[in-house]
Protein backbone atom coordinates (compact mmCIF):
# COMPACT_ATOMS: atom_id res chain seq x y z
CA UNK A 1 0.00 0.00 0.00
CA UNK A 2 2.76 2.69 0.59
CA UNK A 3 4.44 2.06 -2.49
CA UNK A 4 0.75 2.79 -4.64
CA UNK A 5 0.85 5.84 -2.44
CA UNK A 6 4.45 6.95 -3.17
CA UNK A 7 3.44 6.31 -6.98
CA UNK A 8 0.40 8.57 -6.32
CA UNK A 9 2.28 11.40 -5.10
CA UNK A 10 4.86 11.01 -7.84
CA UNK A 11 2.41 11.18 -10.29
CA UNK A 12 1.01 14.54 -8.77
CA UNK A 13 4.89 16.11 -9.61
CA UNK A 14 5.34 17.83 -12.42
CA UNK A 15 7.62 15.39 -15.22
CA UNK A 16 11.26 15.19 -15.43
CA UNK A 17 12.33 17.62 -18.50
CA UNK A 18 13.46 15.97 -21.75
CA UNK A 19 16.56 17.02 -23.53
CA UNK A 20 18.84 16.82 -26.06
CA UNK A 21 22.48 17.61 -26.79
CA UNK A 22 25.21 16.95 -29.33
CA UNK A 23 27.61 14.90 -27.78
CA UNK A 24 30.44 16.74 -29.42
CA UNK A 25 29.94 20.11 -28.31
CA UNK A 26 28.32 19.22 -24.74
CA UNK A 27 28.86 16.75 -21.67
CA UNK A 28 26.76 16.02 -18.73
CA UNK A 29 26.45 13.23 -16.02
CA UNK A 30 22.59 12.82 -16.74
CA UNK A 31 21.93 11.20 -13.76
CA UNK A 32 23.27 14.29 -12.05
CA UNK A 33 21.10 16.32 -14.55
CA UNK A 34 17.73 14.41 -13.91
CA UNK A 35 17.91 14.90 -10.05
CA UNK A 36 18.97 17.82 -10.16
CA UNK A 37 15.82 18.79 -12.85
CA UNK A 38 14.16 16.93 -10.04
CA UNK A 39 15.03 18.90 -6.72
CA UNK A 40 16.83 16.16 -5.15
CA UNK A 41 20.50 17.21 -5.68
CA UNK A 42 21.74 19.92 -2.61
CA UNK A 43 21.60 23.65 -4.30
CA UNK A 44 25.16 24.25 -3.65
CA UNK A 45 27.50 23.99 -6.68
CA UNK A 46 30.71 22.60 -7.64
CA UNK A 47 33.75 25.27 -6.17
CA UNK A 48 34.72 25.71 -9.27
CA UNK A 49 31.78 26.09 -11.11
CA UNK A 50 30.87 28.66 -13.12
CA UNK A 51 27.18 29.66 -12.35
CA UNK A 52 24.82 31.06 -15.19
CA UNK A 53 21.79 32.73 -13.54
CA UNK A 54 19.40 33.03 -16.13
CA UNK A 55 17.25 35.81 -14.79
CA UNK A 56 15.01 38.10 -17.20
CA UNK A 57 17.91 40.81 -16.94
CA UNK A 58 19.85 38.83 -19.88
CA UNK A 59 21.13 41.94 -21.57
CA UNK A 60 22.48 43.36 -18.30
CA UNK A 61 25.47 40.14 -18.74
CA UNK A 62 28.49 40.73 -20.90
CA UNK A 63 29.79 37.60 -22.86
CA UNK A 64 30.42 35.21 -20.17
CA UNK A 65 33.74 33.63 -20.75
CA UNK A 66 33.86 29.73 -19.47
CA UNK A 67 36.63 27.47 -19.43
CA UNK A 68 36.21 24.37 -22.23
CA UNK A 69 35.61 21.33 -19.41
CA UNK A 70 34.77 23.30 -16.67
CA UNK A 71 31.61 22.73 -14.58
CA UNK A 72 28.82 25.13 -15.94
CA UNK A 73 25.53 25.36 -14.32
CA UNK A 74 22.41 26.63 -15.49
CA UNK A 75 20.43 27.75 -12.62
CA UNK A 76 16.69 29.76 -13.32
CA UNK A 77 16.47 31.55 -10.07
CA UNK A 78 12.92 33.25 -10.75
CA UNK A 79 9.26 32.20 -9.88
CA UNK A 80 8.35 31.08 -13.44
CA UNK A 81 9.91 28.45 -15.83
CA UNK A 82 12.07 29.51 -18.97
CA UNK A 83 10.75 27.47 -22.14
CA UNK A 84 13.37 26.60 -25.32
CA UNK A 85 16.02 26.92 -23.30
CA UNK A 86 18.83 26.36 -26.18
CA UNK A 87 22.67 26.62 -26.63
CA UNK A 88 23.53 27.56 -30.29
CA UNK A 89 27.18 26.86 -32.15
CA UNK A 90 27.53 30.59 -33.36
CA UNK A 91 30.25 29.04 -36.09
CA UNK A 92 27.70 26.07 -37.34
CA UNK A 93 24.28 28.08 -36.45
CA UNK A 94 24.14 24.31 -35.25
CA UNK A 95 21.66 23.47 -32.17
CA UNK A 96 24.34 21.71 -29.75
CA UNK A 97 21.97 21.79 -26.31
CA UNK A 98 18.16 21.56 -26.10
CA UNK A 99 15.56 21.53 -23.12
CA UNK A 100 11.85 22.67 -23.66
CA UNK A 101 11.58 23.58 -19.88
CA UNK A 102 13.68 24.63 -17.06
CA UNK A 103 11.75 24.82 -14.13
CA UNK A 104 11.75 27.37 -11.56
CA UNK A 105 14.23 27.39 -8.93
CA UNK A 106 15.88 24.03 -11.06
CA UNK A 107 19.67 23.80 -12.97
CA UNK A 108 21.17 21.69 -15.08
CA UNK A 109 24.63 20.78 -14.88
CA UNK A 110 27.06 20.31 -17.73
CA UNK A 111 30.44 20.92 -19.28
CA UNK A 112 31.46 22.44 -23.01
CA UNK A 113 33.74 20.19 -25.10
CA UNK A 114 35.11 22.57 -27.67
CA UNK A 115 35.97 26.16 -27.33
CA UNK A 116 34.17 28.69 -29.71
CA UNK A 117 31.36 31.20 -29.13
CA UNK A 118 27.78 30.26 -28.40
CA UNK A 119 24.68 32.01 -27.67
CA UNK A 120 22.06 30.50 -24.57
CA UNK A 121 18.58 31.45 -25.53
CA UNK A 122 15.60 30.97 -23.27
CA UNK A 123 12.11 32.67 -22.83
CA UNK A 124 10.90 33.35 -19.70
CA UNK A 125 7.27 31.65 -19.68
CA UNK A 126 4.34 33.70 -20.07
CA UNK A 127 6.38 36.17 -22.22
CA UNK A 128 6.46 36.49 -25.88
CA UNK A 129 10.31 37.26 -25.81
CA UNK A 130 13.09 35.01 -26.12
CA UNK A 131 16.30 36.33 -24.51
CA UNK A 132 19.98 35.51 -25.26
CA UNK A 133 23.40 35.60 -24.05
CA UNK A 134 26.82 35.50 -25.39
CA UNK A 135 29.08 32.69 -24.31
CA UNK A 136 32.70 32.58 -25.01
CA UNK A 137 34.39 29.23 -24.27
CA UNK A 138 37.71 29.40 -23.73
CA UNK A 139 41.24 26.92 -23.49
CA UNK A 140 41.26 26.24 -19.81
CA UNK A 141 44.66 28.08 -18.16
CA UNK A 142 46.72 26.13 -15.92
CA UNK A 143 47.49 27.15 -12.72
CA UNK A 144 50.66 28.98 -12.34
CA UNK A 145 52.11 27.00 -9.50
CA UNK A 146 51.14 23.41 -8.85
CA UNK A 147 51.09 24.40 -5.37
CA UNK A 148 47.80 26.18 -3.54
CA UNK A 149 49.19 29.84 -3.16
CA UNK A 150 48.53 29.58 0.92
CA UNK A 151 50.69 26.13 0.99
CA UNK A 152 54.00 26.80 3.00
CA UNK A 153 55.82 23.40 2.54
CA UNK A 154 57.55 23.95 5.92
CA UNK A 155 54.77 23.26 8.75
CA UNK A 156 57.09 24.54 11.92
CA UNK A 157 56.30 27.76 12.88
CA UNK A 158 59.41 30.09 14.52
CA UNK A 159 58.30 29.15 18.59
Amino acid sequence: MLHQHSLGERALQPPIPQFSHNPHFIAFRSWTTILSLEGILPEENPADSHVLFLGEDAAAHGSERISVRGPVCLRNPTRFAHLNVAIVCARSGQKVFFVPELPAGRFLHLEFLQEGSYTLHYSPAFSQTTLRRSLQVVARTAPSSPLAPNFHPCLKTTW
